[in-house]
C-alpha cells in the first residue's frame, strides 16, 4: 500500500475496468472451500490491480471509520454517503474494507455482494475526468 500515490487517469480507468463485471449479479465472486472463502479469479485480480496502482492508501483506517459511521454496516446501503464523495474518501473506504477483510475473513466479499464496491467503482468513474 503506498502513502498516497498520485493516481494517474490510467490508474483509475484500469479500476474502472472491473465495473461491469462487479455490476453482473450474475457472476460468481467466491465459494466456500473446507469453511473458508476462496475468491473467484476476478475477484484476486480486482485485488492486485487495487495494489499495482496505488488506489489503497496507509492510514488509521479504524479511526477514519469511527469518524465514518454510514460506511461500518455493509448491510447498509452506500449510494448516499458516495455520490458526493470524493477521491481521498473512495480511497479510504475501499482500503478499510481490504484490510478489514484481513481480521473479519469475508467482509470484502459481503461488500461486493452488497453492491458497495460497484458504488466505490460507479463513483469513481463520474470522477475519472477529474484526475
Amino acid at each position: 500500500m503506498s502513502q498516497h500515490k498520485e493516481l494517474t487517469k490510467q490508474d483509475i480507468e484500469s479500476l474502472v475496468g472491473f465495473l461491469d463485471y462487479f455490476q453482473n449479479s450474475g457472476n460468481t465472486f467466491y465459494e466456500v472451500v473446507n469453511g473458508y472463502y476462496r475468491e473467484s479469479p476476478e475477484v484476486e485480480r480486482f485485488r492486485e490491480e487495487l495494489n499495482r496502482t496505488g488506489f489503497l492508501v496507509v492510514f488509521n483506517w479504524h479511526e477514519w471509520l469511527a469518524d465514518h459511521e454510514e460506511f461500518t454496516d455493509l448491510a447498509q446501503p452506500i449510494d448516499e454517503p458516495i455520490k458526493n464523495a470524493d477521491l481521498d474518501t473512495l480511497r479510504k473506504l475501499m482500503t478499510s474494507y481490504i484490510r478489514g477483510d484481513r481480521f473479519n475473513e469475508g467482509l470484502f466479499i459481503r461488500a461486493v455482494l452488497n453492491g458497495h464496491i460497484t458504488c466505490i467503482l460507479l463513483r469513481l468513474k463520474a470522477l475519472k475526468d477529474q484526475v
